[in-house]
């Protein structure tokens, strides 16, 4: 019995360890909304970014901000033209894609602050080509994404903000410490490594995670080596991240560093009033 135990044991953590991309990236081939579906209503290109030393392709969208257009920054704010638009290189979490609805979601808000966004999937997920990735691919992903922005749109580093939710945090915030002349760094919802995420599920408490997980996404063992402003937004309800991991990559992080954490949850993180995190990326936008 005993023996019959511990083999069944070891199977299931040897499932893990050769399973865990299947675990922890959950793509969905079929994008269900559109920048221009009638929630959002959102002007867009399709556009494809190559992924250098392979022949795989990135799908993405690219929403232009008009220079001199007007926008509501909040609805109990005045409107105001802006005159030169920064670029809000967003990156998803491993949820299905980009056409998700929370994600657009965001995109949204980018818009109604005033940015221009690009937003892609990663490969494997949507229309991208490739197939399950691995943490070496999502950075050669944002890396592909980045010189997207730089050749193809010729935008100048100076104009770009980095905006990773959840795990795209972490990919976010390596991609930051690679290009450190972008304007600024946002994390949202993120955790401090990988393996302090799965250790915060029921199920770590009988598996040896450390052992078994290579995914690692070492935030905290990266972020004192940022180079940029950074603004860190949880909320203090996420039952997926717990808040205290912002505050850890907070404390971390070196000066000019923001912070907001607004009673919500870890998708849902709007909230009206003086917690809303609009108010808190405007703010932070005006001090780059």
């Amino acid at each position: 019995m005993v023996c019959s135990f511990v083999l069944s044991y070891l199977f299931f953590c040897l499932f893990l360890f050769v399973r865990q991309r299947h675990l922890i990236y959950r793509p969905r081939p079929e994008l269900s909304l559109q920048p221009s579906s009638p929630d959002f209503e959102l002007a867009y290109q399709d556009v494809w970014i190559p992924i250098e030393n392979t022949s795989e392709q990135l799908h993405g969208w690219w929403l232009p901000a008009v220079p001199g257009e007007q926008v509501t920054i909040l609805p109990d704010e005045p409107r105001q033209v802006l005159s030169s638009p920064k670029t809000m290189l967003y990156f998803c979490g491993v949820g299905r894609n980009m056409g998700d609805y929370n994600y657009l979601s965001r995109v949204a808000a980018f818009r109604q602050l005033g940015f221009s966004v690009v937003v892609f999937d990663y490969r494997g997920y949507g229309k991208s080509q490739g197939s399950f990735p691995t943490e070496e691919q999502l950075y050669d992903d944002s890396q592909a994404a980045w010189i997207f922005v730089r050749d193809e749109l010729s935008i100048p580093a100076e104009d770009v903000v980095i905006y990773g939710e959840s795990l795209g945090g972490a990919i976010a915030l390596n991609l930051a410490i690679q290009q450190p002349d972008a304007a600024g760094l946002i994390m949202q919802s993120s955790f401090t490594t990988m393996a302090d995420a799965v250790k915060h599920k029921p199920i770590a408490s009988i598996i040896p995670v450390d052992l078994i997980l290579t995914e690692d996404f070492d935030s905290i063992g990266k972020i004192s080596t940022l180079e940029m402003p950074v603004l860190f937004l949880h909320g203090s309800d996420d039952a997926v991240v717990p808040v205290s991991m912002s505050d850890e990559l907070y404390q971390a992080a070196p000066e000019p560093k923001q912070r907001l954490i607004p009673g919500a949850e870890h998708v849902s993180i709007y909230t009206p009033g003086e917690g809303s995190y609009l108010k808190a990326v405007n703010a932070f936008i005006s001090t780059l």
